[in-house]
């Protein structure tokens, strides 16, 4: 596939978060992911205003709540603002087996079936390391969680190696959400690539780190893959434009 030609409706573009308003935001492309989910899953009747707002086959994507995958010391946990039980706050986050834990899932289940969303994103942070406790709670959690339509992707920050990961998104079905740039994990039948702001140099993302996420996003196949281009840089808007521009999707 070279660069201008149609992409199809399998690859969706945008931004993490809605960086402009809805109406604008829903004409230049076809997929967000929630942000807000994180930190504090909007309302029903919010999430439901989205759904209905949005044009036939926009998707909606959203990050699983940080009660789920971050521990309560996490810094975002201030910006929650729905009651929580706070006295059992060591009970919350890392995949912990708990009964908080898992009300926190239901939580984001029932959200991503308003949004009829089409895929969840685990983030978890350098502090869950591949230790035992870990890689317990973390199968016991998706051996587990009641599936829906969506796609379920893992976001690993930390020591895990590229084969465990892969090794255990291939056990419990999940799909790795990777920035292409940066990553070596190879990406299956879906992809989720979320794309960030760039490290080592200065200046927007150009052609060159176009092509080299074109081409993990084909991977040397024939067949043209589903998946997700989110882009999560400071902006953002601008550059899932482009991209989208650059891969003929106008």
């Amino acid at each position: 596939m070279k660069a201008g030609q149609d992409l199809g409706s399998p690859w969706r573009i945008g931004c993490a978060g809605f960086s402009m308003r809805l109406s604008k935001y829903f004409e230049r492309f076809n997929v967000v992911e929630v942000q807000e989910s994180f930190y504090d899953p909007p309302t029903e009747r919010t999430l439901a205003k989205w759904r209905r707002t949005a044009p036939d086959g926009f998707a909606f994507t959203m990050r699983a709540w940080q009660l789920i995958t971050h521990p309560a010391s996490y810094s975002g946990y201030r910006r929650i603002r729905r009651p929580w039980e706070k006295e059992a706050r060591d009970r919350f986050g890392l995949f912990k087996p708990t009964e908080q834990t898992r009300w926190a899932w239901e939580i984001v289940r029932r959200s991503a079936e308003i949004l009829d969303a089409k895929a969840i994103v685990f983030h978890t942070p350098s502090s869950f390391t591949p230790t035992r406790e870990n890689r317990e709670n973390f199968a016991r959690f998706f051996g587990s969680v009641e599936r829906g339509s969506y796609c379920l992707a893992w976001e690993p920050e930390g020591m895990w190696e590229d084969e465990e990961i892969k090794a255990l998104c291939r056990e419990f079905g999940l799909i790795t959400a990777i920035d292409p740039l940066i990553s070596k994990s190879s990406p299956g039948d879906i992809f989720y690539f979320r794309i960030k702001e760039k490290t080592r140099s200065r200046g927007a993302h150009g052609e060159d780190d176009f092509l080299q996420i074109q081409g993990r996003a084909e991977a040397g196949g024939e067949r043209v893959r589903e998946g997700f281009f989110i882009w999560n840089t400071q902006d953002a808007a601008r550059d899932a434009h482009r991209f989208r521009k650059w891969c003929g999707n106008t």
